[in-house]
């Protein structure tokens, strides 16, 4: 698929996939069953996903020794800039619910906000927040961190990166995490010099990558279609019922392996199912952004009504995710499409005034 065209397929799987990790965090909060009780596993899959379409983007980009910093954080200001503005939305509504349901005075308030700085600018994982008002932006959080620190490697040194470091990184902090805690379902967790996400989040990003210098080589290529679709569709089926707690002897780090061979097969032009390239699977994966922020707001709504039925609560809380994301959307590209209207603007209005003045 070319590089510039969105995969319709792949914005499916974002947005099933934040659906289980809302679900989970859902699960853990109010009840125990079993539907995606071990969603947390969703998030390998977006650390994936963004690690191949950062080494993708990267590719396009040749290094030039004179402007290899403003090219890194050119790069990084684009990628910041995609999810800013919903964060901010997100940002201001739990802070302004907060403030409201914990009747915090314009004192209190300033306060609060000045210690909720490292989570506006989405940098709480380097450890110096202590209000996390949007606790399960780690992820987020993380991933623009490590992008940060491997920008410019990459653009330098990109074989060396993409066939040298990235399997070192991926080798050593995958067998870290694994002795250390035989799950990759940490985040939070400080080992005295910063939070082990940064490690996942390194690990798989670097995993990502790897299989983008797979998916380069044209490997996929050279396999029969029917031979990837039925691969593609029984890792994500295997994905599935291992979150809801089905073969959960397969362990967190083979389905994170499985993951790694799943994702450049879905990025494939072999594998490219047509009917899915069309706007409202565009529109889904936009979607699974809002979804992953809004789901801590939403949680302190509804987890004070009772419900007879976990089921119910759970669909529920998730119907108020997808309707709180739309809100979000609507509101957040209307704001955009104002001030990039502004913006247009002002280069005429300064000419006119220019030729205007005496």
């Amino acid at each position: 698929m070319p590089p510039n065209k969105r995969n319709g397929k792949i914005d499916l799987l974002r947005f099933v996939f934040s659906i289980m990790v809302v679900v989970f965090h859902f699960n853990k909060t109010l009840y125990d069953y079993r539907l995606f009780a071990k969603g947390y596993i969703a998030v390998e899959f977006f650390f994936i996903v963004s690690g191949f379409l950062f080494a993708q983007s990267l590719a396009k980009r040749p290094y030039q020794k004179d402007t290899l910093i403003q090219d890194s954080m050119g790069f990084m200001k684009r990628k910041f800039g995609t999810f800013f503005p919903y964060h901010l939305f997100f940002f201001v509504v739990c802070f302004c619910y907060t403030a409201v349901i914990q009747r915090w005075n314009p004192e209190l308030m300033l306060s609060h906000l000045l210690l909720a700085a490292p989570d506006l600018a989405l940098i709480q994982m380097g450890g110096i927040s202590s209000l996390s008002l949007l606790r399960y932006e780690w992820y987020v959080s993380v991933m623009l961190m490590v992008m940060f620190l491997l920008t410019p490697l990459a653009i330098r040194w990109r074989k060396l990166f993409l066939y040298y470091l990235c399997p070192i990184l991926f080798v050593g902090l995958t067998g870290y995490l694994y002795q250390q805690y035989h799950t990759l379902n940490v985040s939070r967790d400080w080992n005295g010099l910063f939070y082990v996400g940064l490690l996942r989040a390194a690990a798989e990003i670097a995993l990502g990558c790897i299989g983008y210098a797979v998916y380069e080589k044209g490997i996929f290529r050279k396999v029969p279609k029917l031979l990837l679709l039925l691969t593609e569709v029984c890792i994500y089926i295997l994905v599935i019922l291992y979150s809801s707690e089905y073969l959960s002897d397969l362990g967190d780090f083979t389905i994170l392996f499985l993951l790694a061979i799943a994702v450049p097969i879905s990025f494939s032009e072999q594998t490219d199912i047509g009917f899915l390239n069309n706007r409202f699977s565009y529109f889904l994966g936009k979607l699974s952004f809002p979804i992953y922020l809004s789901q801590l707001f939403v949680l302190q709504i509804v987890k004070s009504y009772s419900f007879g039925s976990p089921a119910l609560h759970t669909l529920l809380f998730v119907g108020g995710t997808i309707i709180v994301s739309l809100i979000c959307i609507l509101v957040t590209d209307s704001l955009l499409r104002l001030i990039r209207y502004w913006h247009s603007k002002r280069p005429s209005i300064s000419a006119d005034s220019h030729t205007d003045s005496p």
